[in-house]
């Protein structure tokens, strides 16, 4: 055993030897003497009898190879063998179905801290596919079966798409309700270089539902455990809605893991489905003191709940106070009203900033809601609509800011402040898709976000301006990491009624914040050039642009739970004129950071990002996902 978790770790040569001694009458004395050797680094693959793959080939199948930057193999006997295995699949799956391959020997140099791993392949002829034929389907039509083929006529054999066409025929049929009893079996016929495949299938009788039970939920109520499904009791057991039911469950945010299973009734082939949900801790509060040159000493209380009571509803409360910052803030949202999947939400807030040059009041309040979108497509669609009323004054201005002009119209920044100041009656409507696999970690799936904002007109109010925004997100996973992240997010601002739309709501790119984030760079720093005034300590970077673009890509892995690491490269910048818009002269930036997952702090995270238009370095703190 010792010796065996030695090699595990590459020190193939150790050996143990034990010393048995007498001490006593019926005792004795083990010895266990360890000779640990080197670790074994391996110094070449040599690979013997290929013809119709080149060694370069082969050898990028294999685990074990010599060492880089990033791959990093210990040899073991076990992963040797595992190797050899690799190679026979590979040509199992590319044309060779009679493909052997053998170990010709690991060869031990430099008093064995290096290894050289030889194989031999025996390759057999090269076949194709022939013939496809389905008998015994009566429940799915053979377009549908060969709808689902991972293999045409004329393709290299491949065990392996083989393998899958069964396994996509029997998902057509668990799909169907069979479940219990259904048989998919395939039939090869060899004819010199070409194998036909003929599968053969026995339709039993199909799966209904009888009970669907829920296990594992102590604060969720069940109710809102079963709103988000869409398979009940007397529905065929199909494994589309099994999934889907899954998936929204899971989408609540409410779990950890979300387990399905199936319990025979003994009523023919019906069956009983039991969801075994594992709750995790969603609560958040936060409390505390902090200082900063910006705000100065300021205390704050932060709670909030997304499933107050078990109900599905959350709440959240942000108290903050201090000599130059004061902040009360409550929201509330329930997904599903009046017994419908109708959600409603509303927010309360009332803060005061004092910044550098200005001081900034803003008060009002906002409602919304949501309904499912109606049609089939796209799914996974939400349609939101909201109102909100708000009151923004601008006062207290520093001297430089009445004296400063904007360089895009001339007009001191304070009057800009000024003119942005008022009431603000406004609404919005969005289509929000969001069809990833996880609340969370996402690692495939979109969420695409697409809103308009409307201020003034027939809504009154003193500001009149208009505001589309999308933001678009895609993950997969490419084979070499665990998920990688494809974001893109644009916006323009106009003004209405031949007024210019107010500063304070054009785009300034920089920081964490949610949809103008951009690391590498301080908060509200990318502007159009133009429009910034001063130099130095001096510098105003405002107002923002009429227009933006931003890209982000990132790759996110686990490192140890509930730690993760991840790697991006983002890049953005805004406009004053839709003519200057492109992709040249992009701000760009590129990082490492981590995420935690924290009980009673949610997920929070730290960003490292250099920002190559100041050729500097920003550490970013974030809450909550941005991912």
């Amino acid at each position: 055993a010792i010796e065996d978790a030695y090699g595990q770790e590459g020190y193939a040569g150790a050996r143990c030897t034990p010393e048995v001694q007498e001490i006593e009458r019926e005792q004795l004395l083990v010895r266990l003497q360890v000779a640990e050797g080197p670790r074994v680094k391996i110094a070449g693959v040599q690979i013997f009898g290929t013809e119709a793959f080149s060694e370069a080939t082969l050898r990028g199948k294999l685990e074990l190879k010599p060492n880089s930057l990033f791959r990093r193999k210990r040899y073991t006997a076990e992963r040797y063998r595992e190797d050899r295995a690799r190679l026979e699949r590979y040509y199992h799956n590319n044309g060779y179905p009679e493909a052997k391959a053998s170990i010709a020997g690991a060869d031990f140099i430099e008093d064995g801290e290096r290894v050289i791993l030889r194989y031999r392949i025996e390759e057999g002829p090269f076949v194709v596919f022939g013939e496809r034929t389905w008998t015994g389907n009566e429940t799915v039509q053979t377009e549908a079966l060969d709808g689902a083929a991972r293999f045409a006529r004329g393709d290299p054999f491949s065990r392996e798409k083989l393998d899958q066409t069964t396994a996509e025929a029997y998902n057509l049929y668990t799909d169907r309700g069979f479940l219990l009893e259904i048989y998919v079996s395939p039939e090869t016929r060899t004819d010199r270089d070409t194998i036909h495949v003929d599968y053969l299938i026995r339709e039993g009788r199909p799966s209904h539902v009888r009970e669907v039970q829920i296990a594992g939920n102590r604060q969720t109520k069940e109710r809102v455990i079963r709103r988000e499904m869409t398979l009940y009791p007397g529905d065929l057991l199909r494994r589309s809605r099994l999934l889907r039911s899954q998936r929204d469950i899971m989408a609540l945010g409410f779990f950890e893991d979300v387990a399905i299973d199936y319990e025979p009734t003994g009523e023919e082939t019906d069956v009983d489905l039991v969801f075994r949900v594992k709750e995790k801790s969603t609560g958040s509060a936060s409390g505390g003191v902090g200082y900063s040159s910006e705000t100065g000493l300021t205390g704050f209380i932060q709670l909030g709940h997304p499933n107050l009571f078990g109900n599905g509803q959350s709440v959240s409360l942000q108290l903050e106070r201090g000599g130059r910052r004061e902040n009360y803030e409550i929201s509330f949202h329930d997904p599903w009203i009046v017994g419908t999947p109708t959600a409603f939400g509303f927010d309360l807030f009332n803060t005061r900033r004092d910044r550098d040059l200005y001081t900034e009041k803003r008060n009002g309040g906002a409602i919304r809601l949501g309904r499912p979108w109606f049609y089939r497509f796209p799914d996974f669609t939400r349609i939101y609509v909201g109102y909100s009323i708000e009151d923004f004054t601008y006062s207290n201005f520093d001297r430089s800011l009445e004296q400063e002009e904007s360089a895009s119209d001339g007009v001191p920044i304070a009057d800009r402040l000024r003119d942005s100041s008022g009431l603000i009656s406004s609404a919005y409507v969005s289509m929000a898709r969001n069809s990833t696999d996880n609340p969370f970690w996402p690692s495939l799936g979109a969420q695409t976000t697409v809103r308009l904002k409307l201020a003034g007109g027939v809504l009154s109010g003193d500001q009149h301006y208009i505001k589309p925004t999308i933001d678009h997100r895609i993950y997969f996973q490419p084979l070499w990491v665990p998920s990688l992240m494809l974001r893109w997010r644009a916006g323009w601002l106009a003004g209405l009624e031949g007024k210019a739309a107010p500063s304070t709501e054009t785009f300034r790119l920089g920081g964490t914040r949610p949809f103008e984030y951009l690391r590498g760079y301080d908060d509200y720093y990318i502007v159009p050039e133009e429009n910034v005034q001063g130099t130095g300590a001096g510098e105003v970077r405002f107002p923002g642009g009429s227009g933006m673009l931003a890209f982000t890509a990132e790759i996110q892995f686990p490192i140890v739970n509930p730690v993760r690491g991840l790697l991006f490269f983002d890049a953005g910048d805004t406009w004053n004129h839709s003519r200057e818009i492109g992709l040249s002269g992009l701000k760009e930036a590129f990082g490492a950071g981590l995420r935690f997952e924290i009980p009673l702090l949610g997920q929070i995270g730290f960003d490292y990002g250099y920002g190559t238009a100041v050729d500097d370095w920003r550490f970013h703190f974030i809450i909550g996902s941005a991912f």
